[in-house]
């Protein structure tokens, strides 16, 4: 085989099975599985649908309670682990590819034990009564998006359970958390479905009337533009 066809045929099995889908990888990405994790959140006014879309834009101000998870494909004899976190840290604001921040990753939800009927029919939604039952282990509760500069974006990951796990309490503050020990103690295989979110800040609700702007950024805009591990998505 000559160098030209080498190099095609390195391209094309790249192609083919170099990207790194989210729902099969243990490093975790921004992405949507297929079929997506379905996710919806009850917006705030109820000015625009609530339901998450592999990379959709919400207000901070619209989303202060935790969503409704669903996902067809569980299974109902199962058990699931479900985590939303952060992996900017609002070091920069997407899309702008800047460097994610010191605190990254952030846990801003982890509930284990959910069961899969629950997941296959009306959802799992934390306020909801059997939520608050012994039988699901809720980590680390439901954390709105903060976002000090501008935009940031926010994944969740659908993990399947080989059995009923007791977990310990999540130790420390939220952030700089280490998912990968955390999936490696408790045996949780790849990802079963994943879905992701963009939140921006605003300092009036645009549907309020009122002038509003972002936050103030010009100083800090782009340091350390393009440096250190990017986050990424498909």
């Amino acid at each position: 085989m000559n160098k030209h066809l080498q190099l095609l045929a390195a391209l094309t099995f790249c192609a083919l099975f170099g990207s790194s889908h989210p729902a099969g990888a243990r490093e975790l990405n921004y992405g949507c599985s297929e079929p997506p994790l379905e996710v919806t959140f009850a917006v705030v006014g109820g000015y625009y649908k609530g339901s998450v879309s592999c990379g959709n834009l919400f207000l901070q101000s619209n989303i202060p309670a935790a969503p409704v998870v669903r996902w067809n494909g569980a299974d109902a004899t199962k058990l699931y682990t479900l985590m939303l976190l952060d992996f900017g840290n609002a070091n920069g604001s997407w899309p702008d590819p800047v460097a994610s921040g010191e605190n990254s990753p952030v846990r801003h939800w982890i509930v284990g034990n959910i069961p899969g009927d629950t997941l296959h029919g009306g959802g799992y939604l934390e306020s909801g009564s059997r939520a608050r039952s012994k039988d699901v282990s809720v980590l680390q509760p439901y954390r709105a998006p903060h976002i000090p500069v501008v935009s940031d974006r926010y994944g969740f990951y659908l993990f399947e359970q080989g059995r009923r796990i007791d977990f310990a309490a999540l130790p420390g503050p939220i952030t700089n958390f280490d998912y990968s020990n955390f999936r490696d103690t408790y045996h949780l295989g790849d990802v079963k479905a994943s879905n992701y979110f963009v939140t921006i800040y605003t300092s009036e609700s645009p549907f309020s009337g009122k002038p509003f702007q972002g936050n103030d950024v010009s100083k800090t805009w782009h340091q350390g533009y393009g440096k250190g591990k990017l986050a990424p998505s498909d």
